[in-house]
């Protein structure tokens, strides 16, 4: 079977500073999507400065689609927060990557 997307890797390391959205601290956690695939962090109790390091394996099938982030707090009984949000541009990143810069 001959696929017509990449894989790549992904490490989403930490938040710095992200705003409490509940007076008895956050538990954030970070939905990642591009086009249809979703992949979601674990989430990290009572804490601002979350450091997740999950690695995270995501199908790229259209270079030109964006990579987006959202932050939530997350929540037991009602709709999680929105904490933030992000759009990441990954065509420079897989122009560099194609570079092959170990080689040099």
């Amino acid at each position: 079977m001959l696929w017509d997307f990449l894989e790549s890797e992904l490490k989403l390391k930490r938040g710095i500073n992200i705003v409490s959205r509940d007076s008895l601290g956050s538990d954030p956690f970070v939905i990642i999507t591009m086009g249809p695939h979703k992949l979601k962090t674990r989430g990290v109790e009572n804490n601002c400065n979350p450091k997740w390091n999950d690695e995270l394996t995501l199908a790229i099938k259209d270079p030109n689609e964006s990579v987006n982030l959202e932050v939530y707090d997350k929540a037991t009984f009602i709709s999680h927060d929105k904490m933030g949000d992000a759009e990441i541009d990954i065509k420079p990143f897989l122009e560099a990557q194609a570079m092959d810069f170990q080689e040099l």
